[in-house]
């Protein structure tokens, strides 16, 4: 080893070294944002899902040619309204509703959630749509 190459090893040690934890924060940033979002996503679903659910209690259902109605409330309580509902489910996947909007025929919610990374807390939506089931 001549004089001018003393101490390279540490430098190449060091820097591959600082590479491979900066890979190794990338892998570990992205699986968690990828995780909370495809949970983020069901728990959208579900509240969508439900929603309409809520939705298609209080209509009547046409059964054989004759309507009937079809509620799905227990004892004398009215059935929940479907944003109500959305609320509810959403508090129990533990996100945010941010929105819901009732047409006339099915249910559109939105819902968020903060994720905590050390670096930094973004906030991840998604959104779902559901008719009567």
């Amino acid at each position: 080893m001549t004089r001018t190459e003393r101490g390279s090893a540490t430098l190449h040690t060091l820097f591959a070294a600082v590479l491979l934890f900066t890979a190794l924060t990338a892998a570990v940033l992205w699986s968690a944002i990828s995780t909370a979002r495809h949970k983020l996503t069901a728990a959208a679903d579900l509240t969508a899902l439900s929603a309409a659910q809520s939705l298609g209690a209080a209509r009547p259902v046409r059964s054989n040619g004759q309507f009937e109605h079809h509620e799905q409330s227990h004892g004398n309580a009215p059935p929940a309204t479907p944003c109500a509902t959305a609320a509810r489910v959403a508090v129990l996947n533990k996100v945010q509703l941010t929105a819901c909007v009732v047409a006339s025929d099915a249910v559109t919610v939105e819902v968020s959630v903060e994720l905590d990374l050390r670096l930094t807390r973004p906030t991840l939506t998604a959104a779902a749509r559901a008719g009567p089931l």
